[in-house]
C-alpha cells in the first residue's frame, strides 16, 4: 500500500468571554465528530497562516494568532482511497476578534462555542483533547475553566 505524508494546521480559538470554538463535521467513515478547525497547508503557506485561514473558513470567526509557535500537535495514520496517510497537525492558539459562526463554510455542519471543560469533554479525538489541555495551561484562568452551554 502506498504511503503519503500530509501536513495540516489548525487552531485553538478563545473568544473574548473565555470560551473555545469547535466544529461538528463528518469524518471519512461518515460519522459525526467534534473537532478543532484544521486543514492542509497550501503551497508556500506557513503553518500559522494556514491555521488562521482554516479557522476563519471553518468557523466564520476572524482570529489573531497569539504566537507563531505551535501550542501542540497531533500525529496519526489513516487510509483514504486505498492510500495510507501519515498526517501531522500543528495547532496554534488564536483569539477571536470578529466574524460570526453563521459564516462558516460548507465543510462544517455546526460551529460550537463552549466553555473549556465542555470543549475537552466534547472533542471526539484524544489527541486534540491533550493539545487543548496543554494549550490552556497558563493561557487563560477563570473564564476558561467554567462550563458553559453550547450556543
Amino acid at each position: 500500500m502506498r504511503t503519503v505524508f500530509e501536513r495540516s494546521a489548525g487552531g485553538i480559538v478563545l473568544t473574548a468571554d473565555g470560551r473555545l470554538v469547535l466544529i461538528r463535521t463528518t469524518n471519512l467513515r461518515g460519522r459525526a465528530v467534534v473537532t478543532l478547525p484544521k486543514g492542509l497547508l497550501e503551497m508556500g503557506e506557513t503553518a500559522v497562516l494556514a491555521a488562521r485561514r482554516e479557522v476563519t473558513e471553518e468557523t466564520g470567526f476572524d482570529v489573531r494568532a497569539v504566537s507563531d509557535t505551535p501550542a501542540g500537535f497531533v500525529e496519526y495514520w489513516f487510509v483514504r482511497d486505498g492510500v495510507r496517510v501519515y498526517k501531522r497537525v500543528d495547532f496554534f492558539r488564536f483569539t477571536a476578534i470578529g466574524g460570526s459562526p453563521d459564516l462558516h463554510d460548507g465543510e462544517v455542519d455546526e460551529v460550537l462555542v463552549v466553555g473549556a471543560g465542555d470543549a475537552i469533554d466534547t472533542l471526539s479525538y484524544p489527541g486534540e483533547r491533550r493539545v487543548v489541555r496543554k494549550a490552556l495551561g497558563g493561557w487563560c484562568k477563570t473564564p476558561c475553566t467554567a462550563r458553559r452551554s453550547m450556543t
